[in-house]
């Protein structure tokens, strides 16, 4: 894991971090629960669970990582548990069913908040680790394709709604208004997972999706049919509607997709957690990583 060791300074030793209170979408009136941990229990759970998208994304593949380094260094067997995203897997945690999970900077703070893509708070969220990995994403097409910027989405067939992982669609509006495009310009086609997004790009069935950048998924879809990334402009404009969703303009590294020298959307993921998993078997954990 030296990938994300360096990131991991940024952790938590004996108590769980609070959300950051920085005005998202739709985030105006929301207010942050920064309660102490209700499991006050000093022993080290047995087993734990990392909650996240399915197999094949970013997500999936940090949390594999993430359980097999903390298996072999604690006495806590942790596992990965895939689900279509996020909005599915958070009111298990809320249950105290799931004890960790993957979610990136926006959709951790739109759950705390019960805003956005969220009808209702999840106040017992924390912060385990705070990006742990940068990650990256932008539209993505197929390789002949005739669509080189944004601004050439309007009146194509694009991938919508995404599910159990509707943070996905909030990206996408996103990078589309970055582009200067609004919903209704493009013809949408709704999507149950990222996953499905990007099969129905290669069968042709849609023109475009969003998708994070360098995932197995995408490796595997662009030996099927080649596939290629748009970029934006790093500037101020657009880094202003970035940061509303806490994201910014970055350079791309090389990955399936990636042609040429372009800027995407950059955004951290977090490692989270709840109030209901005790104080001990967090900081074992997270040292570990």
């Amino acid at each position: 894991m030296k990938q994300v060791g360096w990131l991991l300074r940024i952790l938590l030793a004996a108590s769980f971090l609070c959300l950051p209170q920085w005005r998202s979408v739709d985030t105006a009136e929301a207010k942050l629960d920064c309660g102490p941990v209700t499991n006050t229990s000093n022993d080290l759970t047995r087993s734990a669970a990392i909650g996240t998208n399915p197999a094949g994304t970013g997500a999936y593949s940090l949390a594999s990582g993430l359980a097999a380094v903390g298996s072999k260094a604690t006495p806590i067997s942790l596992k990965v548990q895939p689900y279509n995203g996020p909005n599915a897997w958070m009111p298990l945690m809320e249950t105290g069913e799931l004890e960790f999970g993957i979610a990136n900077i926006l959709d951790s703070h739109m759950a705390v908040t019960g805003t956005g893509n969220y009808k209702k708070a999840y106040p017992m969220v924390r912060v385990v680790a705070g990006g742990v990995f940068p990650f990256t994403g932008s539209v993505m097409v197929r390789d002949r394709s005739d669509i080189k910027q944004l601004s050439d989405l309007k009146g194509k067939r694009m991938a919508w709604d995404y599910g159990g992982h509707a943070v996905t669609q909030t990206w996408l509006e996103a990078i589309m208004e970055v582009g200067g495009l609004k919903p209704a310009d493009v013809n949408p086609l709704r999507v149950s997972t990222v996953n499905d997004a990007i099969r129905a790009l290669v069968d042709g069935r849609v023109d475009a999706t969003f998708s994070g950048i360098g995932t197995g998924t995408n490796e595997e879809a662009n030996t099927q049919e080649p596939i290629r990334f748009l970029g934006i402009q790093n500037v101020e404009a657009a880094n202003k509607i970035l940061a509303r969703y806490g994201g910014s303009a970055v350079k791309a590294i090389p990955a399936a997709g990636i042609r040429g020298d372009i800027n995407v959307i950059g955004y951290a993921l977090h490692v989270v957690g709840s109030t209901k998993v005790n104080e001990r078997s967090v900081a074992a954990v997270v040292k570990a990583w």
